[in-house]
């Protein structure tokens, strides 16, 4: 598979510019900083006090859900250590060094970081606490975060953070796929027509994973604007603008950057690698953090921020939720457990601060 996606470029190739500041070192730069900036508050998280699971509440959660919540605790991180091993760890040992689209795979696990980002400005994302978490990296961990309670998302780690590359990346890889079938069909396609097959593509898979993952009671969207809401009303219901922005534009940057290269197979921020004087062990780290820049940053600017705008225009949360979904969150009406909390977002509700 790897060698596959190696394979796939284009026959467009960029002049080297000798003489001018490397596009890569600035890309490389930036992703350096984001890296250390997630590791950094991954670690003040898991050392500081908010680093406790957040419990159920009075609701308990039903015996097929437990049976349920069991095998996936079990299964997802099994099927991303299989992923790993065939997108990274094998094709590492073939070549001898890490792969371009090892890269991306290890580049895309990372993206979990990102999952929570929701509930920055205020809480449209919930959990179900009924699998083994430790709350959330944002109060106390995250500079700046604005939602108070935050901290108690509780974050299933054997889901959401191998889910990343079991669930997440394998869509990227999925699509890609697709295009190359297509392209067999149709060896004329221009790459102007590959993008609204990326993009299209990805938002249609992602609606139909994430229909399924809401019907389990993993997760939910209570905050989703109701007229861009699938099954709308419901304590399953889907934002729309969240296989838009997250599958659509997220996941399209990152399969976008692995499809378009040109004749040396180089992502369009490797451009300028070939001409720094360095040794190659340098110029893989100087790669791997330019493809990390270009994975995060699209997060970052595709979902990270459009979020917030849209967390500022939730309808009221649907009626259903129970305690180990809310988990004390915010004020959800009807439990008397969220007492004095700030109110669940919805029309009029103000931004809440810590």
């Amino acid at each position: 598979m790897s060698q596959t996606f190696e394979r796939q470029v284009t026959n467009v190739q960029a002049p080297d510019r000798r003489g001018s500041f490397p596009t890569v070192l600035a890309w490389a730069t930036l992703g350096a900083l984001l890296f250390a900036f997630e590791i950094y508050v991954l670690v003040r998280w898991v050392i500081g006090a908010n680093f406790t699971a957040t419990h159920p509440g009075r609701d308990s959660i039903s015996g097929a859900q437990h049976v349920l919540f069991l095998a996936l605790q079990i299964l997802i991180p099994l099927a991303a250590v299989a992923g790993i091993w065939f997108w990274v760890i094998k094709p590492w040992r073939r070549e001898g060094r890490l792969t371009t689209d090892g890269m991306l795979a290890l580049s895309g696990a990372m993206i979990f970081f990102w999952d929570m980002c929701m509930n920055y400005t205020s809480v449209t994302l919930l959990y179900n606490s009924g699998m083994v978490n430790f709350g959330a990296w944002a109060n106390g961990a995250w500079p700046g975060w604005v939602s108070p309670n935050a901290n108690r998302l509780p974050e299933p780690i054997f889901v959401t953070m191998p889910g990343y590359t079991a669930l997440v990346f394998s869509q990227v890889l999925l699509i890609l796929f697709v295009v190359r079938k297509v392209k067999e069909r149709r060896p004329t396609l221009s790459p102007l027509a590959v993008w609204p097959i990326l993009f299209f593509g990805l938002i249609i898979i992602d609606t139909i994973i994430e229909s399924i993952l809401l019907r389990m009671g993993i997760y939910a969207y209570p905050g989703g604007i109701r007229w861009l809401t699938l099954y709308s009303g419901h304590t399953y219901q889907l934002p729309m603008t969240e296989p838009i922005f997250f599958a659509g534009f997220g996941l399209g940057a990152i399969a976008a950057l692995s499809y378009f290269r040109n004749d040396r197979n180089q992502t369009v921020v490797e451009r300028g690698i070939d001409t720094l004087g360095v040794t190659p062990a340098r110029r893989q780290w100087i790669k791997f953090f330019a493809i990390f820049a270009a994975v995060h940053l699209a997060f970052a600017i595709f979902y990270f921020i459009p979020n917030q705008f849209l967390g500022l225009h939730s309808d009221e949360f649907p009626s259903g939720y129970k305690s180990y979904m809310i988990n004390q969150m915010c004020a959800y009406p009807g439990d008397s457990a969220s007492a004095g909390l700030n109110p669940c977002a919805g029309p009029g509700v103000p931004i809440p601060r810590p």
